[in-house]
This record gives structure tokens, C-alpha cells and sequence, in this order.
């Protein structure tokens, strides 16, 4: 019996070790290939004929994967006909997968027409004047041309309305903004001190969406990425930066914005509200 279970044990032993051994991962390496220069790259940009809004992107660098990022969007095809909406100087930024890892490089077209299926909305030229670019700044016109009111209420500052003698005491009244479309929906802020992460100069983007989100209140949305509009801050949130706003008025001269306080979404809540013209 005694016999039985040495024998037994040593079979359990055995198996185990067998299970250990053959379990045991066997790790295989493969060395990373060779860094593809972007000297090396074989590529062109080129324009269709009498239609220079078009371009045909082409890569033929064998065995790299590009990325093209040519401001209007991002295209992962390696042949690709894009379209550049106005005119305007472009960058076209390549991000190209290589064997040995990622390689970028970057080429300057211009673009002499605009497309003809773009924009087609004219709130587009009032904001931005196209590729020559418009710059707004207070309406100085309005009793306060800043302030809050009710949200889906009010088409102006209506509760507290700060003048532009308080503006100025702020420290705000001199700044300004440009919308643009040379090469992008371009945004520039131009900010003496608020909000304090955008102080100076800040080139940013923005988006227009006219889906109106109350009848007879707004014309739509603007929306700004890595800037903001002039004093585009939630002051009773520790000027928390503010990106998203609605459009209560877009004309050749007059543009108002507003934003609800976060959280806020029923009709009266506390919002804030900008009013701005051209710069003269």
C-alpha cells in the first residue's frame, strides 16, 4: 500500500513538472524594421485642372501607411481626392507609419478658388469675411453689451447689464477676436488679461452648427476648440473657460452669443450673454 502511494506521488510529481514545462511561455522577439525617413517618402499633392479647391493626395512610398490632415479634415487613403473650401495658404500635415515607427512631414499648397458647395449658409461671410478674415470686438452701442439674463428667455443681458464703463474697469473692454477662413475655421483672441490661460495672443479654431435648438430664440451654435471668445468665461465658476454658445444674432454687424450656467438647461436658468460688432 505504502508502495502504491510513493509510485502514485511520483506520477503527481512528474505530471505537474510536465504541465509546468510545457505551460511555459515561449516568448518570441521581433526586431522593429528600419525608420523610413521622410526624405524618403515618395508623395504629391497635386491640383485638379481649372478646379484648384480640389487635390488629389498620392502616396507612393512602398510599404508606409500616411495620414493627411489638410485642415478641412483628416484623410487615411492613400489615394484621395480632397476639397479645400476657400482659398487660401495650406499646410498639409503628414503623419506616416513606418516600419520603424511614426514620421511626419508637412507641405504648403495654395489654393485660388473656393468651393463652390461650401459655406453656402451666408451667416459664414458675415462672421468670418471669408478668407480675409473679420474682427469683432464690444458693441459699445448697447446700454451692456455683457451680462445674464434668463436662458431661452432673454435676447440680451437683462438681469445684470455691465456697462462698457465697467467692461473697461475690468480690464476687458480692449480685447478682440478673429474669425477666419484662411486655411481653416480660424479663431484669434486677442485678450489683455481673461481668461488668464488665454492672456495675449491665442489662435484656436471654431465650428458654426445652425440646428436651432429653441424656435424664435437662437440661429444655431458656435463652438471654439483651445480658445474662446472675448471674456468667455462662467465668472460665478471660477471663470471656468466656456466653448460652447449659442447664436441669438449673426448679421454683417452684430453678433450675440450666449451660454447657460452648467447645469442649467430649463428655460429662465441664469445664462450669460456677449454682445459684439465689427471692429471699425
Amino acid at each position: 500500500m505504502i508502495k502504491d502511494m510513493k509510485k502514485r506521488i511520483l506520477y503527481l510529481v512528474a505530471g505537474v513538472a510536465f504541465l509546468v514545462i510545457t505551460c511555459t511561455p515561449i516568448e518570441i522577439r521581433e526586431e522593429a524594421g528600419a525608420l523610413v525617413p521622410a526624405t524618403s517618402f515618395d508623395y504629391t499633392i497635386t491640383s485638379v485642372p481649372s478646379m484648384d479647391y480640389k487635390l488629389i493626395l498620392d502616396n507612393n512610398t512602398p510599404e508606409v501607411m500616411f495620414s493627411w490632415d489638410y485642415a478641412w479634415g483628416v484623410s487615411r487613403k492613400q489615394l484621395d481626392t480632397v476639397r479645400m473650401l476657400v482659398p487660401g495658404t495650406y499646410t498639409i500635415k503628414i503623419t506616416a507609419t513606418t516600419a520603424g515607427g511614426i514620421v511626419t512631414d508637412e507641405t504648403t499648397v495654395t489654393v485660388t478658388q473656393s468651393d463652390p458647395d461650401a459655406f453656402q449658409d451666408p451667416e459664414w461671410g458675415y462672421l468670418t469675411n471669408m478668407a480675409a478674415g473679420k474682427t469683432w470686438v464690444w458693441d459699445d452701442t448697447q446700454p451692456g453689451p455683457w451680462g445674464n439674463g434668463g436662458f431661452k428667455g432673454c435676447y440680451a443681458p437683462c438681469w445684470w447689464v455691465v456697462s462698457m464703463a465697467d467692461i473697461n474697469g475690468m480690464g476687458v473692454g480692449s480685447d478682440e477676436m478673429k474669425f477666419d477662413l484662411n486655411g481653416g475655421r480660424n479663431l484669434t483672441l486677442t485678450a489683455a488679461s481673461t481668461p488668464a490661460a488665454y492672456a495675449g495672443v491665442t489662435e484656436g479654431t471654431f465650428d458654426l452648427d445652425f440646428s436651432i435648438y429653441k424656435e424664435g430664440w437662437d440661429v444655431g451654435k458656435l463652438t471654439t476648440t483651445n480658445v474662446t471668445i472675448i471674456n468667455g468665461v462662467q465668472v460665478n465658476f471660477d471663470n471656468e473657460i466656456e466653448d460652447e454658445f449659442y447664436i441669438l444674432t449673426l448679421s454683417a454687424d452684430q453678433l450675440v452669443l450666449s451660454a447657460p450656467e452648467p447645469g442649467v438647461t430649463g428655460d429662465w436658468g441664469t445664462a450669460w450673454f456677449w454682445m459684439f460688432k465689427p471692429k471699425p
